[in-house]
């Protein structure tokens, strides 16, 4: 090794140590936590959270996607959706379960456009309008007789707002969000208010209660473990029953896709066309070079069908076969020569 190759070396060597000590005074490692939002199931069900908790506490609790058929009369339904795809006729069946003795928990629909705040004063509202549109496409809120109000934002030195239920041995702090008012017409309704303006009702309906709140915001998963949400929400599920036998949670009622809905009733026509489609594709598609050409048909010498023309006048016992055979033999050597090179009978067999 030669003296400039060493010297290469410890040159390199001191850049290294050099940039090692740079990194190691100038970087620092350091744990950083950072929010990544739900997962799983989570992320999609608002009420993962609730249903994690009532199994905890040894209340069965089911997932339920759709309403095809209503529980039994023991069992707590909670809708926490605005019923956009429930019908008229299933919203008479939940109705006449909640008559049998049913408990229905869910929340109000409203559109979100009745609102007009002063900004300069946040502690109250100014001049609000009715919201009747939303009561008036939702068939639940038609037969409760329950219309949505004014837009209600609580403030923050309010939070939270002292609630209690039909059931509870004292009040409990719940922090409902903003929301539309609600005003009932059944007189036999409690309700719960935040300056005269209620956000949620119970109102008896035959032998069972309808619970419906402006929102069910402070169940979800974000805020359940807020304030005192969870013990409340308890309290809620047990206004009608002391010990419910189960608690259904639907927490979507959205069209499914176009997607799904194809494939559940035309799955065998879907099948059909994925097989249909790339062969008509390939059917219609330019072929790759020309076509192979066919082969030219086979002839057979002249000689053979005059061979086999003898044998049949020979068969059916001509008089003149021989001498037709010559004749045509003759005439065929003098047009072509050759012909009797291919051929060497004289005459066809006999």
């Amino acid at each position: 090794m030669t003296r400039q190759q060493i010297l290469i070396g410890l040159f390199a060597l001191l850049v290294a140590i050099a940039g090692v000590y740079w990194f190691v005074n100038t970087f620092q490692l350091k744990e950083v936590d950072e929010h990544v939002g739900f997962r799983g199931e989570a992320k999609t069900n608002q009420l993962f959270a609730a249903r994690l908790f009532l199994k905890r506490m040894g209340v069965p609790a089911e997932r339920k996607d759709t309403l095809v058929t209503l529980p039994d009369t023991d069992t707590v339904l909670l809708i926490n959706t605005q019923r956009y795809t429930l019908s008229r006729q299933k919203i008479d069946e939940i109705l006449a379960w909640v008559k049998r003795g049913g408990h229905l928990i869910t929340r109000a629909r409203s559109n979100g456009s009745a609102t007009i705040f002063d900004d300069g004063d946040d502690s109250e509202e100014t001049e609000e309008t009715e919201d009747d549109s939303a009561t008036e496409r939702d068939f639940l809120q038609q037969a409760l007789g329950i219309t949505v109000g004014k837009h209600i934002i609580p403030d923050d030195d309010d939070l939270p707002l002292d609630a209690e239920l039909t059931g509870m041995p004292d009040e409990l702090g719940v922090d409902p969000d903003f929301f539309n008012a609600l005003e009932s017409s059944n007189e036999n309704a409690r309700v719960l208010q935040y300056k005269d303006a209620t956000w949620l009702l119970e109102q008896p309906w035959g032998d069972g209660m309808v619970t419906l709140a402006a929102n069910l915001d402070f169940i979800e998963n974000h805020a359940l473990q807020d304030y005192d949400h969870a013990e409340f929400f308890w309290y809620m599920l047990h206004s009608q029953h002391d010990e419910p036998r189960s608690v259904w949670l639907l927490h979507m009622d959205d069209m499914p896709p176009l997607w799904k809905l194809i494939w559940e009733h035309a799955w065998a026509l879907v099948l059909t066309l994925a097989m249909l489609v790339p062969l008509t594709i390939l059917a219609l598609s330019p072929r790759f070079g020309p076509l192979i050409p066919k082969p030219e048909p086979g002839r057979r010498r002249i000689l053979e069908h005059i061979h086999a023309s003898g044998r049949f006048m020979w068969k059916r016992h001509s008089k003149h076969g021989d001498a037709h055979y010559r004749d045509f033999a003759a005439s065929v050597e003098h047009i072509n020569p050759s012909t009797r090179k291919q051929h060497d009978d004289k005459q066809p067999d006999a």
